[in-house]
């Protein structure tokens, strides 16, 4: 009697056991922010942003002629520009923050070019201008103070600079030493602007400046003989691509006051990379190009369990055929913009939102088994006493 009424509660434990989730896994659903076959859009820049409300910036070629910056969170789409106003021509690289207001790079339809905001109110801000067209400045970023991140031309040289409240402060400057060359730049929330730039010594490196004070992240006097423009969380965690010296493979990097985390390199199944993103959990987002042939948007390294989205896969009604993943693509709830061509030749903007898997947390799991398992052993006394009793 005691091996038959203790055989299934055993065996429920058992099941029970094998189910509880041994990681935070999480698949995602896809939200269409804007796309080709709707009538309105031609075409789309390939890099659009995300704030952490999900609201997602992108440039686009209008089906009516004239292009233009805008907005949309999967419900509307609005404008925040277009070449019928005081513009005629827009950067691909539009940057949002958490209040909404957007930074782009734009010619004027006057002369010249220049580093404007927007905000959700439709004010226009002119951050800095030139009569030189829209190569003299690099793309805007902006953090969620409201601080703007730009490079410019200067004095034959090159500089990156920030804007604050009307107040401009210079972050690094070729016509000073130590620098020969600035590349790509990107701001936090405290004020920090993590940039690569070659360096008088010969070094390449990426270094961290409040504009006061300047550090070196990492450079290419040790592991790395190339690095790419980085992306920085508000905590300083610097993410980046970098080339390994000796022909020896390149990857995604994160580093940390001098401590060094590979994200996913190409010693296993990954060819090359681009773009890496960076939010403020440490989780890294980049597109990954595979040996095997294929490309997606990964969150690291083990393209199966952490895809987002490949080359293949289905979308709304059709599947994709190519994909482009901005460092501005990831925000604070794990939500991803990225531009997205289909096989039926459709283009489009979306949006990847994080769902987790539907398991019971372990907690409920436990509060099942003890139920279960009393309910068992209660049906078992009962039926132990009826025996009794007939005996």
């Amino acid at each position: 009697m005691t091996a038959i009424k203790w055989l299934p509660v055993l065996t429920l434990v058992g099941v029970s056991v094998s189910l509880l989730p041994t990681s935070e896994a999480f698949a995602f659903t896809f939200t269409k922010i804007a796309e080709t076959n709707n009538g309105t859009f031609s075409s789309f820049g390939i890099w659009p942003a995300i704030n952490n409300q999900g609201t997602v910036v992108f440039s686009a070629d209008l089906s009516s002629g004239g292009s233009g910056i805008f907005v949309g969170n999967g419900g509307t789409t609005s404008t925040i520009a277009d070449t019928s106003g005081i513009f005629s021509l827009f950067s691909s690289h539009p940057a949002i923050n958490n209040a909404g207001v957007v930074a782009l790079k734009a010619n004027l339809k006057t002369i010249g070019s220049g580093i404007f905001t927007v905000d959700s109110q439709g004010k226009l801000t002119t951050i800095a201008d030139s009569s030189q067209p829209i190569g003299a400045f690099g793309d805007p970023v902006i953090n969620n103070e409201g601080t703007v991140a730009f490079s410019s031309n200067i004095n034959g040289g090159r500089a990156i600079f920030t804007s604050s409240n009307g107040a401009k402060s210079t972050i690094a400057d070729t016509t000073n030493i130590p620098y020969s060359f600035l590349d790509g730049y990107a701001i936090n929330d405290e004020g920090s602007v993590a940039f690569s730039a070659r360096q008088i010594n010969g070094n390449s490196g990426i270094l961290i400046s409040d504009g006061q004070n300047t550090t070196t992240a990492v450079d290419t006097s040790d592991r790395f003989s190339f690095l790419f423009p980085p992306v920085i969380t508000n905590s300083g965690i610097v993410a980046f691509k970098g080339v390994v010296k000796a022909l020896a493979g390149e990857g995604i990097f994160t580093v940390r006051d001098g401590t060094m985390t590979t994200i996913a390199d190409n010693s296993g199944q990954f060819n090359f990379f681009e773009n890496p993103a960076i939010n403020n959990s440490g989780t890294v987002a980049f597109k990954g190009v595979l040996k095997a042939g294929g490309l997606g948007i990964f969150t690291g390294s083990n393209p199966l369990t952490d895809k987002v989205i490949t080359a293949g896969d289905p979308l709304f009604g059709s599947t994709v055929t190519d994909l482009f993943f901005s460092n501005q693509g990831l925000n604070d709830a794990n939500q991803l913009a990225f531009y997205a061509k289909l096989a039926d030749g459709t283009t489009g903007i979306f949006r990847a939102d994080p769902e987790p898997n539907n398991v019971p947390e372990p907690n409920n799991m436990l509060g099942i088994m003890v139920a279960a398992g009393l309910g068992i052993g209660l049906r078992f006394k009962r039926y132990q006493s009826l025996s009794n009793n007939k005996n």
